[in-house]
């Protein structure tokens, strides 16, 4: 997926033909498939709909980036697709436990990076075994937190609490998963939205109201990934105390968001393959209705 980014506040995007105009740079449809925002960019209407005929979404973030907004083409496609998901709700617990099995490796292996071995084979065990996607929940949850436990000891207790917080964030480092989680799970969604799925067609995850369900499903092959990334940052002393606003909930300032675009797009491209295959193995899998997970 190629990505542009325009995290500037009070500008103005003026949009042409065949590009669009940031200040004194054009930027050609054609290299862009999705578009990142400050949601103080000036952006008209008309324009939106240029983007949408294009196939380009819109990626709209706040200034202390808490919210993330996504918009998208409104045109059909994929119906095969769909109607393959439909009936591959048939099938919904043998697509859950992939999704929960491939996390718990992907954390394993994650922790072994740094040297902290976790038995997962009993874990493994209970997946397999699992009769019902809620027990494959409850499941995970343990795990999350077994994970966590052992993840949160490789930073400095500065940027954090001791354990997972969201909804709101209540220290830095969970601020940063919360965004980098944000991020990335809607570029999944624009990912799979241009293939043609539908969002509210999952298989691990329950819709509900926007909630992109089967985005979220994907996004548990990838949070290791990220939290990885997450890692590399405070690593790398990219971000300090003040890049972080401290009222009430714990949010990434606009200033410190630009210090890490970099790293968030270095991500995009290295999970681009891998991304692109497990999209590819799914859409086979739910169209063969045969299972090699």
């Amino acid at each position: 997926m190629k990505i542009a980014i325009i995290d500037k506040k009070n500008i103005t995007l003026s949009v042409g033909k065949d590009t669009f105009k940031v200040e004194e740079q054009s930027i050609p449809f054609r290299l862009v498939d999705l578009l990142i925002l400050n949601h103080k960019v000036t952006l008209s209407s008309a324009d939106v709909l240029k983007f949408s005929k294009e196939d380009i979404s819109l990626l709209f973030v706040s200034s202390k980036s808490d919210n993330l907004a996504l918009f998208q083409s409104a045109n059909a496609k994929g119906s095969d697709l769909k109607q393959a998901q439909y009936q591959a709700l048939e099938h919904r617990l043998v697509h859950a436990k992939y999704f929960v099995s491939q996390k718990v490796k992907h954390h394993q292996a994650q922790l072994e990076k740094h040297h902290i071995v976790v038995d997962v084979s009993d874990v493994l065990e209970q997946i397999a075994k699992a009769k019902q996607v809620e027990s494959l929940m409850g499941i995970e949850g343990t795990f999350a937190r077994l994970y966590f436990a052992h993840y949160f000891s490789l930073f400095s207790e500065t940027f954090h609490k001791g354990k997972r917080s969201k909804n709101p964030p209540k220290d830095p480092l969970n601020a940063m998963l919360s965004y980098c989680y944000m991020f990335y799970y809607h570029l999944i969604s624009a990912k799979l939205a241009s293939y043609g799925f539908e969002l509210g067609i999952a298989y691990l995850h329950t819709p509900f109201r926007t909630h992109k369900a089967l985005s979220s499903d994907f996004m548990e092959l990838f949070r290791a990934d990220i939290n990885e990334l997450v890692f590399e940052i405070f690593n790398e002393k990219l971000l300090d105390l003040d890049d972080f606003s401290f009222k009430g909930a714990v949010y990434l300032r606009f200033e410190g968001r630009k210090k890490v675009w970099k790293k968030l797009l270095e991500l995009n491209t290295r999970l681009k393959p891998k991304l692109d295959e497990e999209i590819a193995k799914f859409r086979g899998e739910i169209n063969e209705t045969k299972f090699d997970y």
